[in-house]
């Protein structure tokens, strides 16, 4: 329960945030005006969009990599929440849309994996001791050689 909670959670408080931001001026500066109970609408729209990131759970390294196909289907997501519930015309959704779902599961993915994730790779690097200098002397392995002898005064 706790695993599915809070990722959802976060994703929802992210989304809701950037979603309001672009909902708001995306609107006014394109059509002059704000859908009526923008609020509520975004808080649906975002709710939906949380729950398909917290089932996808996608990961920052791998969005644009191996996971291509679920990165699509995010956008894709993105699109159709754009249209169908915020209301905007479906040509300024596929841009809109897409890519504030892609950047803003990107940032929130950030945030539940840093929030939910244990930190073993911190622990284990505080105990490994002291560790061997990465370089080296380039020269050969000879025994270190004596200073030259100095000069006497005459």
């Amino acid at each position: 329960m706790f695993a599915h909670l809070v990722p959802l959670l976060i994703y929802w408080l992210v989304l809701f945030v950037l979603c309001y931001i672009v909902v708001e001026v995306g609107q006014d500066q394109l059509y002059d005006e704000v859908t009526p109970d923008v609020g509520l609408k975004v808080a649906l729209g975002t709710l939906l969009l949380a729950v398909l990131l917290t089932w996808l759970r996608p990961s920052l390294d791998r969005m644009l990599t191996s996971d291509i196909a679920w990165t699509l289907l995010l956008a894709l997501a993105g699109f159709g929440v754009f249209t169908l519930v915020f209301q905007f015309q479906p040509q300024h959704a596929v841009w809109i849309g897409a890519l504030t779902k892609l950047l803003s599961s990107g940032l929130a993915t950030l945030g539940v994996d840093s929030l939910t994730k244990p930190r073993l790779a911190v622990a284990a690097a505080r105990s490994a001791g002291q560790t061997k200098p990465i370089r080296r002397s380039l020269s050969p392995a000879a025994p270190p050689k004596t200073p030259p002898p100095t000069p006497k005064a005459l």
